[in-house]
């Protein structure tokens, strides 16, 4: 008798730069940065066949103290070339480089003006993003109500659309997705975009309307239990602890309840079959063939 080992579909896949390293991670010290690679070392089975770009390293390959004191963070990327066309991505290099700390910076005058420079920019991203999806005069009105006009609105509730907060989850959004996946199928097959796996996230009667299977479940126990909290939970804790801002995560928790995402579109009321099939006359003019029938049995 010969026992087979067959891979199943809970066993885990192999996790790869490309798909599953965030995409920079800001470390406090250089011990916290050299305990990151090691771990990246483990789980990535492919991180040591990249090239690594190292600024401020030694003849020895290891950071230099000159380099990285006091005044410095460090930054470890991966520096990701896109292709083209899908699965065309490719990690080009990780690169390991000094971050100057926030206090360094603003303690020289050249410091302040690049600093000022920056956040000028970003203020006004927050201060007129609502003013660019307005197109009527009642949506004017709101956006221009939404303008932060306090610092306390500017670096809380607005902080939302600046590069910091979102990166977070724009670098963690597939890990999150995958993990969910791999733990339930319905979650798998839901196969949720960027965007939609956000809003799901963001609000529970927004999930509840477009993804009811996962939103208003009941887990074995035979307690309620959403999904879409659950991969909120694991955001805030996986960002914590590859050293992200969280913020964006602890704030969906937080207000999922209570935010309103409106799911009503432009869909009609009735289907017109006939008009929609004539919408295809033009691409089989352009060329695309019926398939043939298929040949008559001899």
């Amino acid at each position: 008798m010969t026992t087979e080992t067959t891979q199943t579909a809970t066993e885990a896949v192999a996790k790869t730069v490309l798909d599953d390293m965030p995409a920079r991670t800001l470390c406090n010290s250089v011990d916290d940065a050299t305990a990151f690679i090691s771990r990246c070392q483990t789980d990535y089975a492919d991180f040591d066949s990249y090239p690594v770009a190292f600024a401020g390293c030694t003849e020895d390959g290891e950071f230099d103290p000159a380099v990285y004191d006091d005044s410095m963070q460090v930054s470890i990327a991966k520096l990701t070339e896109r292709g083209e066309g899908k699965n065309s991505s490719t990690i080009k290099a990780i690169v390991i480089y000094p971050s100057p700390r926030i206090d360094s910076i603003l303690l020289t005058e050249t410091g302040k003006a690049w600093a000022a420079a920056i956040l000028a920019k970003e203020l006004n991203h927050v201060a007129v993003r609502a003013l660019r999806k307005a197109d009527d005069a009642d949506s004017f009105a709101a956006a221009i109500a939404s303008i932060p006009t306090t610092i306390g609105e500017f670096t809380t509730s607005g902080r939302e659309s600046t590069g910091g907060i979102a990166e977070t989850y724009n670098d963690l959004w597939q890990i999150i997705k995958k993990a969910m996946g791999q733990k339930s199928k319905a979650f798998a097959l839901a196969n949720l975009s960027k965007k939609e796996l956000r809003k799901a996230m963001e609000s529970a009667s927004y999930a509840a309307a477009m993804y009811p299977l996962l939103e208003t479940r009941t887990n074995k126990k035979g307690d309620a239990e959403s999904y879409f909290e659950v991969a909120a939970t694991f955001g805030s804790l996986i960002a914590k602890q590859q050293g992200k801002d969280p913020a964006i995560f602890d704030k969906m928790l937080l207000t999922r309840d209570e935010k309103q995402i409106d799911v009503t579109g432009d869909d009609e009321d009735e289907f017109d079959l006939d008009a929609m099939a004539a919408a295809l006359a033009p691409a089989v003019d352009a060329g695309i063939e019926a398939a043939p029938e298929p040949a008559a049995a001899e």
